[in-house]
C-alpha cells in the first residue's frame, strides 16, 4: 500500500511537472507571436512612412515641374516682347529698303 501511494506520488509529480512545462512553454509561444506581432507592426509603420516619403518627394518633383513650366512660359513670354519691337523696326527697314 505504501508503494502504491509512493507511485501515485510520483505520478503526481510527473503530471505536475508536465503541467508547469507545458504552461511554461504557452508562455513562450506566446511571448515569440506578441514579438512578431510587434515586428510586423513596426514594419508596417516603416512601410507606411517610407510611402509618406515618397508622396512628399513625388510632390516636390511635381511643384518644382509646375514652377519651371511657368518660368519657361514667362521667359518666353518676355522674350516675345523683347523681340516684338527689334522685329518691327526690321519690317519697316526692309519695307523702306523694298519701296526705294
Amino acid at each position: 500500500m505504501i508503494e502504491e501511494h509512493v507511485v501515485e506520488q510520483v505520478k503526481s509529480m510527473k503530471r505536475l511537472e508536465q503541467m508547469m512545462l507545458n504552461e511554461e512553454l504557452a508562455f513562450k509561444l506566446q511571448a515569440k507571436e506578441e514579438e512578431e506581432v510587434r515586428l510586423a507592426r513596426e514594419k508596417v509603420q516603416q512601410i507606411e512612412e517610407a510611402n509618406i516619403a515618397w508622396d512628399d518627394v513625388q510632390a516636390k518633383v511635381e511643384a518644382d515641374y509646375q514652377l519651371a513650366k511657368r518660368l519657361q512660359a514667362q521667359e518666353q513670354e518676355e522674350l516675345t516682347d523683347e523681340e516684338k519691337p527689334r522685329l518691327f523696326i526690321q519690317f519697316l527697314e526692309q519695307r523702306r529698303k523694298d519701296l526705294h
